[in-house]
């Protein structure tokens, strides 16, 4: 299973299996999951990104991190303001919280990418050159072919060509 495909699914099945409690260790989270994805053997971090992603938050009760819902904290921004004023800011702190993983996410993809090119090189590969096969590999075929007649009509008009 991909690994995308594996943390999705791990994050809507760990959705689900949330919905009806309160708290949560990640053994039972794990334990909880369909067999399908437990076969997948998804990493204890997937698992827990996926119950942090819902807004729950882990708490040390007897030395055990058990992660409980948001409801159950006592967060400052529920605890001001009316009801509907507490919903609004939970949410948005929740959606601040999951972009500010997102981008730690993607900083550690860019790191893992320039590493591929950094091993690259050292092989002796041009990393100009592969960038470039990618660039043409993320585009549909016509769409590459129309990019190239343009580029060659105008590299014929300055006469390069």
């Amino acid at each position: 299973m991909a690994e995308r495909t594996l943390s999705a699914g791990v994050a809507h099945a760990v959705a689900e299996i949330l919905s009806d409690r309160t708290e949560i260790t990640v053994d039972d989270a794990i334990a909880a999951l369909p067999a399908h994805l437990t076969a997948a053997k998804p990493s204890k971090k997937s698992v827990v990104a996926a119950i942090v992603g819902t807004g729950w938050r882990g708490v040390k009760v007897d030395g055990v991190l058990i992660y409980r819902a948001p409801q159950l904290l006592s967060d400052p921004l529920r605890r001001h303001g009316e009801e509907g004023h507490n919903v609004a800011a939970e949410e948005l702190r929740l959606l601040i919280e999951r972009v500010e993983r997102l981008a730690e996410e993607k900083k550690g993809i860019a790191d893992d990418i320039k590493d591929v090119f950094a091993e690259a090189k050292g092989r002796g590969y041009d990393p100009k050159a592969i960038k470039a096969i990618i660039s043409i590999r993320a585009k549909k075929r016509e769409e590459w072919q129309s990019d190239q007649a343009i580029l060659e009509t105008y590299m014929i008009a300055l006469g390069m060509m």
